[in-house]
């Protein structure tokens, strides 16, 4: 079971705060709406769907939310044969410092955890391994 710990680079999707708590993600427009709103880096996007071409039944559960006094989220794919979880920390951007760090992607490394038959660990490690920078944590 690898555990790595995956830099993004980017914003992969922005979704609506109230879908994402409930483990629904609805893309969320650009807009002065104040409706809260929390992004998925690149990382968690594209394993979604790396994990959706592996098992279009798969499922996405948001075990714990951000929040408005907390970036870190964990939520869970699971599919046919696999688990992978996701774990959002910031480490960059020096909050409190700058109120909207959480607002850029690449302030934020993801913890993966792959857990599974061998072929798809093998395959979903390759993947990220290929498009991040990353390192074992376990």
């Amino acid at each position: 079971m690898p555990i790595l710990r995956v830099k993004a680079t980017a914003a992969g999707r922005r979704v609506w705060w109230s879908d994402f708590k409930q483990s629904r993600l609805v893309d969320a427009p650009f807009s002065l709406s104040p409706a809260p709103r929390t992004v998925l880096t690149d990382v968690v996007t594209d394993l979604c769907a790396e994990c959706e071409s592996l098992d279009r039944n798969c499922h996405l559960v948001t075990v714990i939310p951000n929040g408005f006094r907390s970036f870190t989220f964990n939520l869970a794919i699971t599919g046919n044969g696999f688990e992978v979880t996701c774990t959002r920390r910031m480490v960059r951007g020096w909050f409190p410092l700058n109120p909207f760090a959480a607002e850029s992607a690449a302030n934020f490394d993801i913890i993966v955890t792959i857990n599974g038959e061998d072929e798809v660990v093998n395959k979903l490690t390759a993947m990220i391994k290929s498009k991040y920078e990353c390192s074992d944590v376990s």
